[in-house]
């Protein structure tokens, strides 16, 4: 028998150490907060998952997840998950230690400011497709771009609306979107080459909209 068919070693209590390490934490920290409301459920359940996988023995790190997603639910769907949440956790990550802020101060200083509208699109592609997510770039670039639209003028869902338009560029052509690795794991297809094809239709429409905004801040 291969690796990848044998099975987990864990047996006896071991194996039930998960749910009590899900229980403990989430019923600690909410006594220690005293509101079983404010810790959430899914941070719990994440701790205790990577334990799982942890504590698994007999496999690599790759079959191990494996595992726990064919053991959870559909394989695909629960890696689509994992990622998921492991780029909402990036993209929470870089938007408290001001990346996302750095990077649009950037691209506005570096732009003039006949092409702010460019500036947040061009940024909104970048961090789109450096985070993977397309709602986490929405949510964490929205509130820059109301501020620019009530300063200078532009109109509210206009720039909006550019922020949203970058924001799934990125997503589309992201290594690390859960929609992207789901997609060619369920397609039995190389990320590459879906990365290849996607770029074909996304590149240029994205280089037709840039001029556009372009043209219209001059």
């Amino acid at each position: 028998m291969d690796n990848n068919n044998s099975k987990p070693k864990i047996s006896g209590m071991l194996a039930l150490s998960p749910l009590l390490v899900f229980m403990c934490l989430y019923l600690v920290t909410s006594v220690w907060v005293n509101d079983f409301y404010k810790v959430p459920i899914t941070v719990a359940f994440l701790f205790s998952s990577c334990y799982a996988i942890a504590i698994t023995r007999g496999l690599n790190l790759e079959h191990r997840i494996q595992q726990f997603s064919a053991g959870a639910s559909n394989q695909n769907i629960l890696l689509m998950i994992w990622i998921f949440v492991l780029a909402g956790a990036f993209a929470q990550s870089a938007k408290a230690m001001g990346a996302i802020d750095a990077t649009v101060n950037l691209t506005l200083q570096i732009l003039p400011d006949n092409l702010l509208i460019a500036g947040i699109f061009i940024a909104s592609c970048f961090i789109s497709l450096s985070i993977g997510t397309s709602v986490g770039t929405i949510v964490a670039l929205t509130p820059v771009a109301i501020g620019l639209a009530q300063k200078t003028g532009i109109d509210l869902p206009y720039m909006v609306g550019v922020v949203v338009g970058g924001s799934f560029f990125g997503d589309n052509l992201s290594f690390i979107s859960d929609t992207t690795i789901a997609s060619t794991k369920t397609q039995e297809c190389v990320m590459r080459d879906k990365f290849r094809v996607n770029s074909m239709i996304v590149v240029p429409a994205a280089i037709v909209v840039l001029g556009i905004y372009i043209f219209q801040g001059l």
